[in-house]
């Protein structure tokens, strides 16, 4: 019989083909939507149940249809990027409005849902660390209503936006693209900071997952070479490819790709005549690491992005 030790080190090598030899695109033309309590219309992107070896994090794409709401549920942190449509957050109670481009970062155990108020379906992306939470008996998820169409009434009765800060420590719930940061970073043709690498930008306090940047890639160009723990590019505008452990990997709008966990080189690559630009999705728990582990530490080959011919 095999002793606990061997079974150790038996794991360790299927974790290390898992990640070898898992995917490392999510096509968004191929999603498998269903209809669950808390959202109309939902989809898994990037998660263990899609085939993703994640660091217990999880990508997730919704619609909510015109003149419905999500239901009202807590839970760990999440991240929120809406890609379409306009309406309000409530969360604690507050109201936090909506429109196409704007972030939200809901803090741990927060009550909170999605009303679309507008005449277009919202389509929103979502970040958690859920399966993490599970896996450490820490992800304590609680229903409170289910998803249903709006009640004028219920609507009539909300008040206004006070603020894009939580009432609680002041931290900010939720940002706009105007208010996006323009960073003077070279590694991509612009980067947009939102919640910053680690979370900790613009006011926000995000710990377990965040919206860190949006990166744009210049026509006929291709970003800084790299490696670090995991991260989430999700694809906002135009198609490309990147090479992720020496291996190409082709994307579109609409799609959203994995680096997984470990220190994999990558680089991003623009062949079009058109810019394309990402949504950065990253998880707390790569600090945790970054912080205890020297070989995790970021490692750049170039610093700066550059043409494709360069």
């Amino acid at each position: 019989m095999q002793d606990f030790y061997g079974a150790w080190l038996a794991e360790s090598e299927r974790v290390e083909k898992t990640v070898l030899e898992a995917p490392r695109v999510a096509k968004g033309k191929s999603l498998n939507w269903v209809r669950t309590r808390q959202d109309f219309k939902v989809a898994l992107m990037i998660a263990p149940e899609t085939g993703f070896p994640t660091g217990g994090s999880l990508l997730m794409k919704a619609e909510i249809p015109v003149a419905w709401h999500t239901g009202k549920h807590l839970h760990g942190e999440e991240a929120i990027y809406i890609e379409r449509g306009e309406g309000f957050m409530l969360l604690d109670d507050k109201r936090y409005d909506f429109r196409r481009g704007t972030i939200f970062h809901v803090p741990y155990r927060s009550p909170h849902q999605l009303f679309n108020t507008g005449k277009e379906s919202v389509i929103y992306i979502s970040g958690l660390a859920w399966p993490l939470e599970a896996s450490i008996y820490m992800g304590r998820m609680e229903q409170v209503e289910d998803a249903a169409s709006n009640d004028p009434a219920v609507l009539a009765k909300v008040p206004r936006e006070e603020s894009q800060y939580w009432a609680t420590d002041g931290r900010r719930i939720s940002m706009h693209e105007e208010q996006f940061e323009l960073s003077g970073e070279s590694k991509h043709g612009a980067t947009y900071f939102l919640m910053g690498r680690s979370g900790k930008q613009n006011g926000f306090k995000a710990t377990a997952v965040a919206i860190s940047s949006i990166f744009v890639d210049l026509p006929r160009s291709k970003s800084h070479s790299h490696a670090h723990p995991e991260a989430y590019l999700y694809a906002l505008e135009g198609s490309g490819y990147s090479e992720i452990g020496g291996k190409r990997h082709e994307w579109e709008q609409g799609d959203a790709v994995h680096v997984p966990p470990g220190m994999m080189h990558h680089q991003h690559f623009n062949p079009t005549d058109k810019d394309m630009k990402e949504l950065r999705f990253e998880f707390g728990v790569r600090y945790w690491l970054v912080d205890q582990w020297k070989g995790y530490t970021t490692i750049d080959r170039h610093m700066k992005a550059t043409h494709l011919d360069e």
